[in-house]
């Protein structure tokens, strides 16, 4: 495998801030690479996350105004390409946003964020901290384990498990925001798409609200080990995802997770 290296995602059309962020990488023993992010592809995420993988990311760099970072569509984009480029790589990778105007807003203390660790502002220590978490990244604190398989022919697939390291009384995924839908859903062993799947008392098209967001949302109640997992295909980019367990057929707690924060 090639050497860890630093990946520099610049959002914006002017290259000079990202080149100064890449010799100041480079001032550290961190090799800088990257790209400017793609905006007239909806796909180009999957592309990304899988040049950044076989780069070997070890931290991803985001380098924006505070407005094309706190752009929705950007955001959708980066937290699939996140969970994709994790997946991938079978490991955690930090990130660290370089912003420039006014501050991001901040994150709903009640609901995980899938970016909410990459979108804090960095300081002026941002490269030692850079290195510090490339050579020793932080699991992100969600509070399901998550995946993401991302083919052209397949679609995309949401890996879940409700309860991290522990055996789950069924599964459930919810979608809600931009249209977004569950059409397939199967489980089997952690960390690769299942070729069969035996399902039990399926649920689909159930709908319920969790404060101001509807979910559509699919479940299965298969008993799901540690070393099991639920996937379902995502239909478009939802803003959210609810997840939670389904004992005897029954939703209980459910986690709200945002792809927006």
């Amino acid at each position: 495998m090639t050497d860890k290296c630093a990946w520099i995602i610049n959002l914006g059309s002017n290259d000079a801030p990202a080149q100064a962020a890449a010799m100041q990488l480079a001032q550290y023993g961190l090799t800088p690479k990257g790209q400017r992010w793609p905006t007239d592809n909806e796909n180009a995420w999957m592309t990304s996350a899988q040049e950044a993988a076989e780069a070997n990311a070890a931290i991803v760099i985001l380098i924006g105004s505070a407005q094309e970072l706190s752009s929705e569509k950007n955001r959708r984009d980066l937290a699939l390409f996140r969970l994709s480029l994790q997946t991938l790589q079978r490991k955690a990778v930090n990130g660290l946003a370089l912003v420039s105007g006014e501050p991001l807003p901040g994150n709903a203390p009640e609901r995980a964020g899938l970016l909410t660790d990459w979108l804090t502002p960095a300081d002026a220590r941002w490269p030692a901290k850079a290195v510090a978490r490339a050579h020793a990244p932080v699991a992100p604190k969600w509070p399901a384990r998550l995946g993401l398989y991302a083919q052209e022919r397949l679609g995309v697939w949401l890996e879940v498990h409700p309860a991290p390291n522990e055996t789950s009384s069924g599964a459930l995924v919810g979608v809600s925001g931009n249209d977004a839908s569950i059409s397939f859903h199967a489980t089997g062993p952690a960390g690769s798409l299942p070729e069969r799947s035996v399902n039990e008392y399926e649920l689909q098209g159930l709908k319920f609200d969790i404060g101001n967001l509807a979910f559509d949302a699919w479940g299965l109640q298969n008993t799901l080990t540690p070393e099991q997992s639920y996937y379902v295909r995502i239909e478009g980019k939802p803003n959210y995802l609810a997840v939670g367990a389904l004992p005897e057929g029954q939703l209980e707690e459910v986690h709200v997770i945002s792809l927006l924060s």
